[in-house]
């Protein structure tokens, strides 16, 4: 397989052809590092041109041929815009398995419906799952990206659960905590769902669709914050919200990631501010408690109008 880097920021994927394969699905990694691979696309030709993608990242890619008896991986490839070109094997061992929790490396499949011509495929950053001690829900949290140059909206993150034998289990989907997501902007999620039994890995996959430009009169920005842990065990990011713009708020939340020392997602939260209601000018303390934080590093705010 070979990835050629071009120098308007296009990779050109190709591979050798698989004579059983009725058409192809594209995998990438979306320049993460990572090693968690998101569907990108479905051809039946044995090339494809990868578009609009963000300067100077590393990109992996992996390919799967479709046949009678499922779905093969046959190559892997990575380019980097603009860059050189590296090719690797299929059976290399060096190519990343991409372990995103506890349990075994996560898997990306595809939707099993076509999607709507105009969907745009985002791409995920990390994620993590817990599950909590006392009623057994599943938590899975993690960030995505808009690495495309149109405005994205009516964003869906789906996780779908399978068991030992890859028999689908559950299927959970969601919005991002933030609406709408310009071009390069990443957005935090949380998807819960009742523990189920039996559950081995599972995939995840985040779309969007293109929408105009929104302008907002709203300018809410975080003043400061701090980070503690209280006496009953419990992880706090506290601070101070302010309404910078010229209109009121009628209701903001804050929304915290916390990050691990390799910057990937441990939990998000959020919580409304007090008061919820700002008018311009106007400030007002915020909480967002945290019971699951290992090995936190650092954390990032954002304040939103709902």
């Amino acid at each position: 397989m070979e990835a050629a880097s071009l120098t308007d920021n296009r990779i050109r994927l190709s591979w050798a052809t698989v004579p059983e394969a009725r058409l192809y699905r594209v995998y990438s990694d979306m320049g993460t590092g990572y090693g968690v691979y998101l569907f990108k696309a479905e051809t039946e030709e044995n090339r494809l041109m990868e578009t609009g993608l963000q300067p100077g990242l590393a990109y992996r890619y992996r390919i799967g041929a479709v046949t009678s008896a499922g779905e093969v991986i046959v190559a892997y490839a990575a380019a980097t815009t603009p860059g050189d070109v590296s090719v690797v094997d299929a059976t290399d061992s060096s190519a990343p398995a991409a372990p995103i929790s506890h349990r075994p490396p996560v898997g990306v499949t595809p939707a099993p419906t076509p999607l709507p011509p105009d969907t745009i495929i985002l791409g995920l950053l990390s994620a993590t799952d817990y599950t909590d001690a006392v009623d057994g829900t599943l938590t899975i949290v993690g960030e995505v990206r808009n690495d495309t140059r149109l405005d994205v909206g009516q964003i869906t993150v789906t996780a779908t659960l399978y068991g030992e034998e890859g028999q689908v289990i559950a299927e959970v989907s969601g919005g991002a905590m933030l609406p709408t997501l310009p071009p390069g902007v990443r957005s935090p999620f949380i998807l819960t769902l009742p523990q189920p039994t039996g559950v081995s890995n599972y995939s995840l996959r985040a779309t969007g669709r293109p929408i105009p430009p929104v302008a907002s009169g709203a300018e809410l920005v975080i003043v400061n914050t701090r980070r503690f842990e209280d006496a009953a065990g419990f992880y706090h990011v506290a601070g101070v919200v302010e309404n910078a713009g010229d209109r009121r708020v009628e209701q903001a939340r804050v929304i915290v990631t916390l990050y691990d020392r390799g910057g990937r997602v441990v939990n998000v939260g959020f919580a409304y501010p007090r008061p919820a209601s700002l008018l311009p000018g106007a400030r007002a303390d915020f909480d967002v408690t945290f019971a699951y934080y290992p090995k936190v590093f650092s954390h990032a705010a954002i304040a939103v109008a709902d």
